[in-house]
């Protein structure tokens, strides 16, 4: 089972909300909307998805919702297979939900990123991959210890 959420930004707080989860097994897609929708509808005004519009409901398919395929580059644009190399996607492993947890699914044309589920290994331990914004916000120390990473 793969597992990833949504999460939306309030355009006037800057706040972000985890509002839905989609979960893979293999053979069909479910969507169900999470606690945070009910406080991104309560305190920030959110709307729900108009393809999504039952906040109770689960939602299955066997294809990828339009709202995260839409996320996705095209395997025949030229630059497929340089931007799943900068994801650092072993080759073959390139199946959406790999895709969409590596890239965050940002469209600079909505308030949407998604995020996987952390799940330890066989070690206990934890390893996620995920793009950093927002850094400039940070003490010059912080800034200083990132960039030793």
């Amino acid at each position: 089972m793969k597992t990833l959420f949504l999460a939306w930004q309030d355009p006037k707080s800057r706040a972000w909300l985890p509002i839905g989860r989609l979960t893979f097994d293999g053979k069909k897609y479910q969507f169900v909307y999470t606690q945070g929708a009910v406080k991104a509808q309560t305190e920030h005004n959110f709307q729900l998805l108009y393809s999504l519009p039952d906040l109770n409901k689960e939602y299955a398919s066997v294809e990828l919702f339009p709202l995260f395929s839409n996320r996705l580059m095209r395997r025949s644009r030229p630059d497929y297979k340089a931007y799943i190399e900068s994801l650092n996607i072993p080759e073959g492993e390139d199946d959406p939900v790999s895709i969409l947890s590596r890239s965050g699914g940002r469209k600079v044309t909505d308030y949407f990123e998604v995020f996987p589920c952390p799940e330890p290994d066989e070690n206990g331990l934890y390893h996620i991959h995920f793009f950093v914004h927002g850094l400039r916000h940070l003490p010059a120390c912080a800034t200083e210890r990132i960039n030793q990473l």
